[in-house]
């Protein structure tokens, strides 16, 4: 690499920083200006940058800066993980509540000790965990008794589920395990999951899930601004890949009801991945929308399925709590068995009754509206209730 690309590099980084302290300061500002300043909350982001998916849960802390700052006076600046823990009194000291966000890769120790290094710098102060993990689990059960609060996209609806030891990483690793005789024994990122401790289930809290990333926030306007969607020609899309790993048996069984539905429908069963473009273009001309499971329960496609007007269909999501919430059987989107047994018949009626359909289409959609009518400030503001 030549010395031009590595100054680049470097003053590229420099410039993520410093844009960061200068929004940081012009909120701080503009809070001092509105006579503000004596409610106002300084919150820490402290994030150690890795595993974009989960970077995401912070991203609306950025896209809906603004909002959050004129209606709850919070203002917020995102700090690197290694420079907090370089100096943890001095960086930490303006702020009022931390945040803190660690990728699912790193190693177990590594996690506790930065934050409990962080928790004990802060001692009094609000100490926030951002689990950006695309499943259910609580990877580190000891991390929680360090913070205040625990934050999760998506959580068991009933809490007691924390108390159990799961095959695998998360409840679908040991769904795979019990159903399939899949082994997790070497397993890089989580051989079981241990259980939580029942006096510290009260701090897990949803917070908000995928329907607040970038890429869905950015189709949401991509296709409020592109006018009328297309005439659906086709019947039912299910463009979800079947990687070599436990996932291939939690989907195995979507694939022949599919096929079954072949001669009667145009279908598009998930075969190989395609560029983003055709993807769209699929939901956007299909009617239903299968959407199975991943590693973890809510992905992506849920939400594009609904801004793309598709009736989701999906394994049952009964157990899960999140926000918004997409998933009210019958309501705003359709179960179907984990082992998708029920799928074809499910597909066939919806596909013959197109009022009955076009009604769950629309309650979805709403619901997805709705929450961004109600805004992030408003998640923000809960989170700081609890």
């Amino acid at each position: 690499m030549s010395m031009r690309s590595l100054a680049g590099g470097r003053v590229k980084r420099l410039g993520r920083k410093y844009s960061g302290l200068v929004r940081f300061g012009v909120d701080n500002l503009m809070l001092a200006v509105r006579g503000g300043s004596a409610s106002r909350v300084c919150m820490a982001l402290v994030s150690d940058g890795k595993e974009y998916t989960s970077e995401q849960q912070l991203f609306p802390f950025s896209a809906f800066r603004q909002p959050v700052r004129d209606r709850l006076s919070v203002v917020s600046r995102r700090l690197d993980l290694r420079e907090v823990l370089a100096s943890p009194r001095s960086m930490l000291a303006p702020f009022s509540v931390i945040g803190v966000k660690l990728g699912f890769r790193t190693p177990r120790q590594e996690v506790l000790d930065a934050v409990r290094a962080i928790r004990a710098a802060t001692a009094g102060r609000e100490l926030i965990y951002f689990d950006g993990d695309d499943d259910l689990g609580v990877q580190w059960p000891e991390l929680i008794e360090h913070v205040d609060l625990y934050v999760k996209k998506h959580a068991f609806r009933d809490r007691q589920q924390y108390l159990s030891r799961f095959v695998g990483k998360s409840n679908l690793t040991d769904y795979v395990s019990r159903e399939f005789g899949q082994s997790f024994e070497d397993d890089p990122i989580a051989t079981h999951s241990s259980p939580v401790s029942a006096e510290q289930l009260h701090k897990i809290v949803v917070g908000w899930n995928l329907a607040f990333d970038e890429k869905i926030i950015r189709l949401r306007g991509a296709l409020q601004s592109n006018g009328p969607w297309p005439d659906r020609a086709g019947d039912i899309v299910c463009r979800a890949a079947m990687p070599p790993d436990w996932l291939r048996n939690l989907r195995a069984g979507v694939e022949a009801p599919l096929r079954s539905l072949e001669g009667r429908y145009k279908v598009i069963i998930p075969n190989k991945r395609v560029p983003p473009e055709i993807y769209l273009n699929e939901m956007l001309s299909s009617k239903i929308c299968v959407s199975p499971f991943g590693y973890g329960e809510i992905c992506w496609r849920d939400f594009e399925a609904v801004l793309c007007g598709c009736l989701l269909v999906k394994p049952s999501m009964d157990h899960v709590e999140t926000y918004p919430d997409i998933f009210r059987a019958g309501e705003t989107y359709v179960p179907v068995k984990w082992d998708f047994s029920d799928l074809e018949d499910r597909c066939v009626h919806y596909l013959a009754h197109p009022q009955e359909r076009q009604r769950i289409v629309e309650n979805a959609r709403q619901a997805l509206e709705s929450a961004y009518a109600e805004g992030f400030a408003d998640r923000v503001r809960m989170l700081l209730g609890e």
